[in-house]
Parts: structure tokens; sequence; C-alpha cells
């Protein structure tokens, strides 16, 4: 796992893979809305939509 990454309680391993999973299907042309989980907050994106900002 990176060192920029957290683990630990904030980030379960299943968690990870499926960063890493959205990570890879993103290089290869994915739009990046479509993404299950959030990078900047690595966590599941549905766990962190409130803390997104839109304008």
């Amino acid at each position: 796992m990176p060192r920029h990454m957290k683990f630990g309680p904030e980030l379960s391993q299943k968690v990870y893979d499926a960063i890493e999973r959205d990570n890879r299907r993103e290089e290869a042309g994915m739009h990046a809305d479509d993404r299950t989980t959030c990078w900047a907050h690595q966590s599941m994106a549905d766990d962190c939509e409130d803390q997104h900002t839109q304008r």
C-alpha cells in the first residue's frame, strides 16, 4: 500500500482494494464520475458524498 494512503480503522483492506480497482479503471478510460470510491477521502463514495462541494 502506498505510504500516502491511510490504513487501519480509517481504511480497510476492502476499501483499499476498491480504490485501486477504480484507479485502474479510470486510467483505462472510465469517467471519474463513475467511481464507486473517493480517492480524496479514501472511502466509498457514498460515505463521503456530503463532503463534496458542488458549484
